[in-house]
């Protein structure tokens, strides 16, 4: 018989050694090493299938985080990565399982968003889509020209990250509107993990730049390690700082790395880092948010976001008990498509019977330094 429950902290290095045998056979770095979030001691929120001989079949990592939106509301969340299954265990359900395990753990902590990394059927099926907008850039190794493209107008200095920067770099990610909340150890174990670098296969790099004033700007890189056999760009795990400092920043990065291809995703609502972005010499085009996002209780989702709104949400949309949602105005049923669309994309085309000062909630980028 098979036991599903919250793994105890000693079984964490069983559940890491199944990931890496199902994710990084042979790779360097660990599972372990890379999520801290879900491999370290602590609490642990991660569920296992358990064998009858005591051994872990199963395991979904499910880590906990709070995302700052739009500079005032503050929205409960869940993170679901390592998903993975013993060779030997497969195709009876247990991941199925896992997951409802999970959504039943988010809605008792009252964490009314799932952030999963995939796409799979198992997750739609249960209610997870592509959500929010993003343009993913590709930027060239050329500095903006003029102080219309909005560079930064005075010199910069670009070095390498030491640890003594953390300080100041945890204060410039605090400083943004919308970001999952960190403590300053919390933000040194992601960067030093560098997770995202090592799933793309790119070394991490993360640089600060520095005016008379101090460090005005950071971006951590994922860098290839031979930047012109890879297959896989450098890419923009990070950044921070005022948009014209960060321009400056990436523009300096790839000059000096001498970067072909810097890829960069910048959340809808950083409009003033993709004006700066947006040259003729870069490339640019529409993404989804990374990942699938589910909401387990929208009713709770909307009170934590309610600090965004000028009025009541409910004059925007009522739930009734059955969890059917309609537009207030005209009590039309909306479907979780539109649901979705209205509450995370911003170029959502939508009904007359939603008001405009219904604005879409923000999220941060989640294929980035918070990857799980």
């Amino acid at each position: 018989m098979t036991i599903f429950r919250i793994l105890q902290p000693h079984e964490l290095t069983q559940a890491a050694q199944l990931s890496d045998a199902v994710f990084r056979p042979n790779i360097s770095p660990s599972m372990a090493e890379m999520f801290p979030p879900l491999f370290a001691p602590g609490i642990v929120h991660s569920y296992g299938a358990f064998a009858e001989d005591g051994t872990l079949a199963a395991f979904m990592g499910l880590a906990p985080s709070r995302l700052r939106v739009g500079g005032v509301a503050s929205i409960r969340a869940f993170s679901i990565g390592s998903v993975c299954t013993s060779p030997h265990h497969r195709g009876a359900g247990l991941a199925g399982n896992l997951l409802e395990l999970s959504i039943a753990h988010a809605k008792q902590a009252q964490a009314p968003l799932l952030l999963i990394s995939g796409d799979r059927s198992l997750y739609t099926r249960a209610g997870s889509a592509a959500f929010g907008r993003a343009t993913r850039f590709a930027l060239r190794p050329r500095l903006p020209e003029s102080s219309a493209s909005g560079a930064s107008s005075s010199p910069l200095t670009i070095r390498a990250m030491i640890p003594q920067d953390l300080q100041r770099i945890h204060t410039l990610h605090e400083a943004s509107p919308t970001r999952f909340e960190e403590s300053v150890t919390g933000l040194g174990s992601r960067l030093g993990a560098a997770a995202y670098a090592a799933v793309l296969g790119n070394q991490p790099l993360t640089l600060v730049a520095e005016d008379h004033s101090g460090i005005v700007a950071y971006a951590a890189l994922a860098v290839p390690e031979n930047r012109h056999a890879s297959t896989n760009p450098a890419t923009v795990v990070s950044y921070g700082g005022a948009p014209r400092d960060v321009a400056a920043l990436l523009a300096a990065a790839s000059e000096t790395f001498d970067l072909s291809h810097l890829q960069i995703d910048v959340p809808w609502q950083d409009q003033e880092l993709q004006a700066i972005l947006r040259q003729p010499y870069n490339e640019e085009e529409q993404v989804h948010n990374g990942g699938t996002l589910l909401i387990t209780d929208l009713r709770i989702l909307l009170d934590q976001a309610s600090d965004l709104w000028s009025l009541s949400w409910e004059e925007a949309l009522q739930i009734d008990d059955t969890g059917k949602v309609f537009a207030t105005s005209s009590r039309r049923e909306l479907q979780s498509t539109e649901v979705y669309g209205i509450l995370f994309d911003h170029t959502y085309t939508r009904q007359s019977d939603i008001p405009s000062w219904f604005e879409s909630i923000p999220l941060p980028s989640t294929y980035g330094l918070h990857y799980i």
